[in-house]
């Protein structure tokens, strides 16, 4: 298989006649769905800052990424002048960018997993819980009509 075969994967759907194919109308409760559909990896051939994913990209990484999630569409795209980006689309219509100028590619690899077992959500702040008493309070609820005027 050709590596631009590979790194450009379509998104169509499986035919209907292979049995192994999955019923993507209606999934079974034990299939899965990856959030990532698409993962674009732009970068530059002149820009220092892009030693790191062009290394990457010319090692066979984004290869192996590509064959390792096959649901995931992998773009290549030059880009002149900017810095190197990862950009993930997610099926709920969100993506993410991360910059990875001057990066090695190991460190690429572990940004590019990253995004792709991101579910695409977007981050959500974790509160404390409101303390609920079941006892009343002792001096009663405050109140601004209780206040005596002075």
């Amino acid at each position: 298989m050709s590596s631009s075969r590979i790194l450009r994967r379509s998104l169509a759907l499986p035919s209907s006649s292979t049995p192994a194919s999955p019923n993507l109308t209606s999934p079974s409760p034990s299939s899965f769905v990856l959030g990532c559909k698409k993962l674009v990896l732009s970068y530059s051939e002149v820009q220092g800052s892009a030693k790191g994913m062009r290394s990457f990209l010319s090692s066979g990484l984004a290869t192996q990424w590509a064959e390792r999630y096959p649901g995931v569409e992998f773009v290549v795209k030059r880009e002149e002048g900017r810095h190197p980006i990862l950009r993930a689309l997610y099926l709920n219509g969100r993506s993410k960018e991360i910059c990875v100028r001057s990066l090695e590619p190991s460190s690429i690899s572990q940004k590019v997993k990253l995004l792709l077992d991101s579910s695409g959500a977007k981050i959500t702040q974790i509160r404390r819980p409101k303390v609920e008493s079941t006892n009343e309070s002792v001096r009663g609820i405050w109140s601004a009509f209780h206040e005596e005027t002075r």
